[in-house]
């Protein structure tokens, strides 16, 4: 983003590596298939410790999405529309798209090296990582990936930035109190309404919509108008709801489990098992902007800790396309660590964490290595130019007077004419 770097949140950038690390989280334990293999039940899983653990994991993490949203609102709400911040994104998308079904092809060596050196630490690894035949579709799903779910927060993401113009607009002459009121009635209606009826009236999916994202943006946004305005949280407290609301969505779970094991001919005990835990779940969505809260408060004093947050912070959404890519989704990802379920409970968060640690670090350094690269191809100017460019020429076009306008205001001459005549 266009930030001036005496008005960038450190912060905030913090909470972007967060976020991502959230990501990575829920799809070691749910892709990777650890939650899959505790058991179904916390009553009756034969590793009900375990069980315990990883959905208590999964739902710390749960507001993954909720974060980057409520970011883009954050920081984005009163800053001009620049096509080339979403043109950076799509060649992103398109360099992963194309490059990892390469190197699923011809360069498996690479991810197989890697799964060799986390299976050095963690032997219970699945061993073979196989070779991905792509097809031409494949390829031009990735080219044109508006339309298909492979990289679906990137086709959310684009409605949302679409709508950012008009957003920002209506949210500038918004004062913080009347953003406040709107903020409470979306989360009312959105959020609340939606978990206790179950009745999608919005039609949200559960959070994999644009009108979820344009929600949460707007948030972020209120969150930024108090901030201006001095608002300043306790961070002990924003931590503690942060706890709370974890402990209250895998508790509301937990105690469901138990309701449906003894009085299994109750079916509504099985469905409201997992009702809070969703992007769109109250509690869930509180935590989230209890984390905003938080983390917008934080300051780093060094220049080597801010630069190498920012470095990190830069590859976050990198990180993102590249490990939910399909070749990495349904390759390496799926169902590669179940065999953490049954090990001791404290050796399974132990080989959750190194996972986490190693993936991150794995998809941070080819990330980081494709931003590099866009630089000294100078790929990465020519992208600015081009959106440059193109928002110069959209601008003129629509400044160009049209033949009718002419013609509008040669009547209107006329008229004047006529009427200084008659005087």
């Amino acid at each position: 983003m266009d930030i001036k770097k005496q008005e960038r949140n450190y912060g905030i950038e913090l909470l972007r590596i967060l976020a991502i690390v959230f990501v990575l989280i829920l799809h070691i334990l749910g892709r990777g298939g650890v939650y899959a293999y505790t058991g179904s039940n916390i009553a009756t899983s034969e590793r009900a410790a375990n069980y315990a653990v990883a959905w208590t994991l999964e739902t710390a993490a749960y507001g993954a999405v909720d974060l980057f949203a409520l970011i883009s609102g954050f920081v984005c709400a009163g800053s001009s529309f620049k096509l080339k911040r979403w043109l950076r994104l799509w060649a992103l998308v398109v360099f992963w798209g194309v490059g990892e079904y390469l190197l699923f092809d011809k360069c498996t060596f690479i991810f197989q090296g890697f799964n060799d050196v986390l299976r050095a630490i963690i032997p219970i690894v699945q061993p073979t990582v196989e070779a991905y035949g792509a097809t031409i579709n494949d390829y031009k799903d990735v080219i044109f990936t508006i339309g298909t779910k492979q990289f679906w927060y990137f086709n959310m993401y684009t409605m949302l930035f679409i709508l950012m113009p008009l957003l920002n607009a209506g949210l500038e002459k918004l004062n913080k109190k009347q953003l406040f009121v709107m903020s409470v009635a979306l989360f009312a209606s959105a959020s609340v309404y939606k978990t206790i009826f179950d009745k999608d009236l919005f039609v949200l999916s559960g959070g994999y919509s644009a009108i979820w994202l344009i929600i949460m943006y707007i948030f972020g946004a209120t969150v930024k108008k108090y901030y201006d305005d001095g608002f300043r949280p306790k961070k002990l407290l924003c931590l503690l709801g942060y706890f709370a609301c974890v402990g209250i969505t895998a508790g509301f779970r937990f105690v469901f489990d138990y309701l449906f094991n003894k009085y299994p001919d109750k079916e509504i005990f099985h469905e409201c098992n997992d009702i809070l835990i969703s992007y769109t779940g109250p509690f869930v969505v509180l935590g989230s902007v209890l984390l905003l809260l938080l983390f917008m408060r934080i300051d780093l004093r060094t220049k080597s800790g801010k630069k190498i947050t920012l470095i990190f912070s830069s590859a976050s959404f990198g990180i993102y396309i590249i490990h939910v890519h399909n070749a990495i989704w349904d390759n390496y990802l799926k169902n590669r660590f179940y065999k953490y379920a049954y090990e001791p409970t404290w050796r399974m968060v132990l080989y959750v964490f190194i996972t986490l640690i190693m993936l991150y670090l794995f998809f941070a350094a080819l990330e980081i290595g494709r931003i590099y690269l866009f630089k000294l191809t100078r790929l990465e100017g020519l992208i600015d130019l081009t959106g440059d460019g193109i928002t110069r020429l959209v601008k003129k076009s629509f400044a160009r007077r049209t033949p009718e306008e002419k013609s509008c205001e040669s009547c209107a001459g006329e008229s004047i004419a006529d009427k200084e005549a008659s005087s």
